[in-house]
């Protein structure tokens, strides 16, 4: 890629410099740096994961477009990126952290710009841009909700054993045995699509009861493991057994749909995730109500999280996080105890006013 800078360097001589030593150098600054040039320096210099740098991809896309086709990125002003964080919040009805998180991918990118002398800000646009987000409650799943979702995997499981699964082949919802697979996973251990996508035949160890979650697919790009269950045991070992039977290697991704399909040999290393989102949609819509592979994990935290005084180092284990801070924000107010928490407040009080009103009475009397 052609390098947005000419150096010249010019050798002067002035009144104070009688000895012709002096060397000013003249950095002529490329004024009209591209996007496409700015992204590419970033990626090519931060050793980015995949699915990191489509990210970074998204979001600067998203800023592009509001910029406009004919707009460079010194063309950025402070003004501007408020005006685009207007439009968003206003307009968009996205919230404060969407918004938060687009800025520090944009920032990031203007940072590094502005160190490496790509860009002329003295300051980033994207500093003091920042909005406190609303805190919202978790996104969870009932118990009848996700008995409900069995339900309906099942159903569609008792066809396919009785061979009337092959009129529904295009269905998002089969194999609904491998699906169902993917539900017990995600629910009984509260791991995060990425990771379930990463796990490969070598990471499941029956034998110890446990799955390693690899960095590559790991947030916090932190190796941990996670136990394998009895509720989860038997789907499991039947897929393990499966892949096997179908000529998996060690270091092949398990959750590969492929495989057990047939339909495309050609997908990549792992399941492409484009196949989970449809079977998420597809089995949402036949739910009616929205279920999605962070809902699980938002359900096991927050049902741990409900007694932190026993559960919370074991919830920071369970979810692989990093900071106790993370863990504790699924720390949520239970109503139902909340309720009798008031009720006996109130029925004291009431005790209390009667006591005081029957006294007074006597002592008139």
């Amino acid at each position: 890629m052609p390098y947005p800078f000419d150096y010249v360097i010019l050798k002067t001589r002035s009144s104070n410099d009688i000895d012709n030593k002096s060397i000013k150098l003249v950095i002529k600054m490329e004024t009209n740096i591209t996007w496409q040039q700015l992204i590419d320096e970033y990626f090519f210099a931060k050793p980015l994961r995949s699915a990191t740098e489509w990210s970074y991809s998204k979001v600067f896309r998203s800023f592009v477009n509001y910029m406009g086709p004919l707009s460079y990125p010194n063309d950025v002003t402070y003004h501007r990126v408020l005006a685009w964080r207007r439009y968003l919040l206003k307009d968009k009805k996205l919230s404060g952290r969407t918004w938060n998180n687009k800025v520090a991918h944009m920032r990031a990118i203007f940072n590094y710009g502005i160190q490496r002398g790509l860009l002329r800000y003295e300051e980033n646009p994207f500093n003091n841009s920042v909005v406190k987000p609303d805190k919202k409650r978790k996104k969870t799943l009932t118990q009848a909700q996700i008995e409900y979702a069995y339900q309906i995997m099942e159903s569609y499981e008792k066809r396919e054993k009785t061979g009337l699964g092959q009129a529904y082949s295009r269905c998002a919802l089969f194999p609904a045995w491998f699906w169902l697979t993917v539900l017990d996973t995600l629910y009984y251990t509260g791991i995060r699509q990425n990771q379930l996508l990463h796990i490969r035949l070598n990471d499941v160890d029956l034998r110890e009861g446990q799955i390693r979650l690899i960095t590559e697919g790991c947030k916090n790009h932190k190796e941990h493991y996670v136990p394998v269950i009895s509720f989860l045991r038997p789907r499991l070992t039947y897929l393990v057994e499966k892949a096997q039977s179908e000529g998996l290697k060690g270091n092949d991704p398990l959750f590969n749909i492929a495989i057990f399909t047939g339909k495309d040999p050609t997908i990549g290393d792992d399941m492409d995730s484009p196949q989970l989102r449809a079977f998420f949609r597809r089995l949402s819509k036949e739910c009616q109500f929205t279920i999605s592979p962070h809902r699980f994990r938002h359900t096991l935290a927050t049902e741990m999280m409900k007694m932190p005084e026993q559960n919370l180092h074991m919830a920071q284990s369970v979810l692989g996080h990093s900071n106790m801070k993370s863990t504790l924000e699924y720390v949520e107010n239970d109503i139902a105890v909340m309720g009798r928490a008031l009720e006996a407040q109130f029925m004291q009080m009431k005790a209390g006013h009667a006591r005081s009103i029957y006294s007074g009475l006597t002592k008139e009397t």
